[in-house]
């Protein structure tokens, strides 16, 4: 869950990976979860946004995806594919109500 520290700028952020996405509901099968303190998210490009990725899961990210736990996965979840999206995300994490997660698909 991405939430706001006092400062405004710093955030939580819990980012799953080395899971698997099943259909039918949308799930993410026995992930491994890392919780990020004190992050600054707008202080990432797009790619500095990927390469931390890379090196906080140790591994690759082929897809990356963040999550409103307001909806189900299905209907939450949103791809990050582009600058503009990243953008999206960084600007929907910094809501006061966010309750945003990340997902990483190998």
């Amino acid at each position: 869950m991405a939430s706001q520290s006092s400062t405004g700028k710093y955030i939580t952020v819990d980012v799953y990976y080395s899971g698997l996405f099943a259909p039918n509901p949308l799930t993410y099968l026995d992930p491994e979860n890392i919780k990020v303190c004190d992050v600054d998210l707008g202080g990432f490009t797009y790619k500095e946004f990927l390469l931390w990725i890379r090196n906080l899961t140790n591994g690759s990210c082929d897809n990356v995806y963040y999550y409103s736990r307001k909806e189900t996965l299905g209907e939450g979840i949103i791809r990050i594919e582009c600058n503009a999206d990243y953008w999206e995300f960084v600007e929907a994490t910094y809501t006061p109500e966010a309750e945003l997660d990340v997902y990483i698909d190998h």
